[in-house]
């Protein structure tokens, strides 16, 4: 009898945040539709592909170097060396005819090994500067699939193409989701991500706060808010007078929420302003400051720039204007529904399908040498 011939088999690294990991599930379900195998390499952080059937995970030795003391920095480079090792003899065994990096320092061993072994690399990166990692590999690049125009620290020689952000499938599902017109409630969603979201817990929350009384009944406020913080932001909130108050530490119905609302009141990690994107949604974004390179203040305004939403430096936070802003928007609907067809407007909403019609391009050497 004879044997069915093998697919080939591409592997997808990353690991830590959702940020990473999402990107990641929509580039490998998207290579799987195209005929690939794919398997999965992360580090002890990464976690595992929620719904892909047949994708093998492996965990390879790899440790964050930035930041650190220098004793933890010589025993994380000692760790990701000893990655790079498992990763060399990992690679041997599977034979890709490619590997996908998507960011983050997990994903150094298999890249530096298929380098090594001369398999093709293709990166992508989500952010509106280059991370790090990505900066690190990217000599090693066939090419590089970004998610913004322009996208900063790209390094020079290596081709770039502009995919945008994969979006995981539960929001790609909502994209024709209309925008509902404001009647007798607004609804405001708030969420600042599982870094520096105490800002929202304490200055957002502040603002609200003193807002006049006719407006804060109009307004069905959702809000994300750390365990931490969780006491704090109730006993604020028992003030307040909204028409409607939702407060948990997480939601599992997120894609939900933002078809839901009318402004969104974000940071700006690549996820999110997918998200926005993809379901249209306006939002007054306050990027994290504390991001690496200031990316998230790239994100913001390359998607406030194009009319989609408004930028509020942390710095530059004043309850006052910030009130103002909110007031004037909750009175002007015609400004929220323009920015929600701006947003929308921008949205890539193949970016996976994009990178998989890369890599196969790559193996079939069709544009790389």
């Amino acid at each position: 009898m004879k044997q069915k011939n093998k697919k080939p088999l591409v592997i997808v690294t990353t690991g830590g945040s959702g940020g990473h990991i999402f990107p990641a599930e929509a580039i490998s379900q998207a290579l799987l539709e195209k005929g690939f195998d794919v398997v999965f390499i992360t580090d002890k952080r990464g976690k595992v592909f929620q719904g892909l059937q047949g994708v093998t995970v492996y965990r390879l030795s790899a440790e964050h170097v930035m930041g650190r003391s220098f004793r933890y920095k010589v025993r994380a480079a000692f760790k990701l060396g000893f990655g790079v090792l498992q990763a060399l003899r990992l690679l041997k065994k599977l034979k890709p005819v490619a590997v996908v990096g998507v960011g983050s320092y997990a994903s150094i061993p298999a890249v530096v090994a298929a380098h090594l072994w001369q398999i093709p690399v293709i990166l992508h990166e989500q952010n509106a500067v280059l991370g790090r990692a990505n900066r690190l590999l990217g000599r090693y690049a066939k090419a590089i699939a970004t998610s913004f125009n322009p996208t900063y620290k790209m390094p020079q020689g290596v081709s770039e193409v502009l995919v945008g952000m994969p979006a995981r499938p539960a929001i790609l599902e909502r994209e024709k989701a209309p925008y509902q017109p404001i009647r007798k409630v607004f609804h405001l969603l708030i969420f600042g991500g599982s870094q520096g979201a105490t800002f929202f817990s304490q200055k957002v929350a502040d603002a609200l706060l003193k807002l006049p009384l006719k407006i804060q009944n109009k307004i069905d406020l959702v809000q994300q808010v750390r365990a931490e913080d969780m006491a704090m932001v109730q006993k604020k909130y028992k003030k307040a007078a909204f028409h409607h108050l939702a407060l948990k530490s997480f939601f599992d119905n997120m894609p939900d929420l933002l078809v839901k609302s009318h402004l969104v009141v974000a940071r700006s990690g690549a996820s999110t302003l997918t998200e926005l994107m993809v379901i249209g949604r306006p939002a007054i974004l306050i990027p994290l400051p504390t991001s690496a390179d200031n990316h998230q203040m790239e994100n913001a305004k390359q998607f406030c720039d194009a009319g989609a939403g408004w930028l509020i430096a942390e710095s530059d936070f004043d309850e006052e204007t910030f009130n103002q802003r909110l007031i004037r928007l909750i009175e002007n609907p015609q400004m929220l529904e323009k920015a929600s067809l701006a947003a929308h407007r921008i949205a890539q909403l193949d970016a996976g399908k994009k990178v998989a019609d890369l890599v196969s391009d790559v193996v079939e050497n069709k544009k790389w040498n």
